[in-house]
């Protein structure tokens, strides 16, 4: 097995490992949910898992208010497979935390409605927009949002744009599987779909299996909306991503019409964002401190 094939064997485990803790049903997600808040307390941090409704569905998410007074949120929305506790370093983290309330959402067949898939990319980002209207209230301040995508979180982020009653200020996608004829079925995923190995996971992770089985039609359905997006869109992706190819990122620059722009990482893979989460943390502070600059 080369090195390239370790790494991206590495990122899978590495993700299946945060996501199993969550889809584990040794104690319910109540229990988990309390604990979870604690162990953030813990780390002095105000963490409050909330839940949304969308019809008779359920978005949870957690939330971090900001450390000093802001109407600005930032929503992180995770990929296949994961969990809203992915992003954890940077709902704790002070220097995002300073400029802005932090969310992290449970995507729907996850940590929110588990065991079932929903393959529909609008339906993914009408939940996004439940849980931006559901902190809306909470704070009963109107919200600045600032939406990052990791992976197949980034169309969902980019969907989420295209008819917001929230103000959405900036779009930032993280290594995003954007293009339909770049999305790859890899070994594992079709290791997962033999009957013996489907039958021994669990409901969640029976959900990751089948929606990465649609990830290329749901990609295909949504493709002429991106020229339709109008939101500031910052895009990163790692030369080395061995998962989602870089090649999305031309895929983007010929289907964005909205502002973009783009960083490329010479020598970085799909799980920057949690290997390096300084590249990310360094990205969020200097976009907000650029929006924050006088025109």
């Amino acid at each position: 097995m080369t090195s390239l094939k370790n790494m991206e064997y590495s990122a899978f485990l590495l993700l299946l490992q945060s996501f199993l803790l969550l889809s584990s049903c040794s104690t319910s997600m109540d229990k988990k949910w309390k604990k979870l808040e604690k162990e953030y307390a813990k780390d002095g941090v105000d963490m409050k898992v909330r839940h949304a409704k969308m019809d008779s569905l359920t978005v949870n998410y957690l939330s971090v208010p900001s450390s000093k007074p802001s109407n600005r949120t930032f929503v992180f929305i995770h990929g296949a497979p994961g969990s809203a506790s992915d992003f954890g370093k940077f709902l704790k983290e002070e220097k995002i935390r300073s400029k802005g309330n932090v969310l992290s959402v449970d995507r729907l067949g996850y940590g929110s409605a588990s065991g079932t898939e929903y393959s529909s990319i609008a339906l993914h980002a009408q939940s996004i927009h439940q849980v931006m209207e559901d902190w809306q209230n909470t704070t009963e301040e109107e919200q600045e949002f600032i939406l990052i995508g990791h992976s197949y979180g980034g169309p969902i982020a980019a969907h989420a744009c295209l008819s917001s009653k929230e103000k959405i200020i900036q779009l930032i996608m993280l290594a995003p599987a954007m293009s339909a004829e770049l999305e790859p079925m890899k070994w594992y995923s079709r290791w997962a779909q033999s009957k013996v190995i489907y039958g021994l996971l669990s409901s969640s992770l029976k959900v990751a299996t089948d929606e990465k089985a649609h990830h290329a039609d749901a990609l295909k359905e949504v493709e002429d909306d991106w020229s339709k997006i109008s939101t500031p869109t910052i895009m990163v992706h790692g030369k080395k991503d061995s998962i989602v190819p870089f090649g999305n990122m031309e895929f983007v620059k010929k289907h964005w019409t909205a502002p973009l722009s783009t960083v490329i990482l010479e020598k970085k893979g799909h799980i920057f964002p949690f290997t390096d989460p300084e590249i990310v943390i360094n990205l969020v502070v200097d976009t907000v401190d650029k929006l924050d600059k006088p025109k």
